[in-house]
């Protein structure tokens, strides 16, 4: 298990924010239309940021459980 590995929350950000921008300004639609593509991604956004946030709450229980085992081990 990877405790100390980095957040991918700022880089999806940013390439959220630019494939915004990007839809916004190359998108032939209308702009009924754009903005229910745009509601569309941001919600995608939140479904994937809800998965890591998920991912990483497990991450961080298994690391705390380590801890807690090592800390037990070691008290022995």
């Amino acid at each position: 298990m990877d405790c100390n590995r980095g957040s991918a929350l700022p880089f999806f950000l940013s390439g959220l924010g630019a494939g915004i921008g990007l839809t916004l300004l190359l998108a032939p639609r209308s702009g009924a239309a754009t903005r229910r593509l745009i509601g569309k991604k941001v919600d995608d956004g939140e479904k994937w940021i809800g998965d890591k946030v998920a991912a990483a709450q497990d991450s961080v229980q298994g690391c705390v459980k380590e801890f807690r085992d090592r800390v037990e081990e070691m008290a022995r």
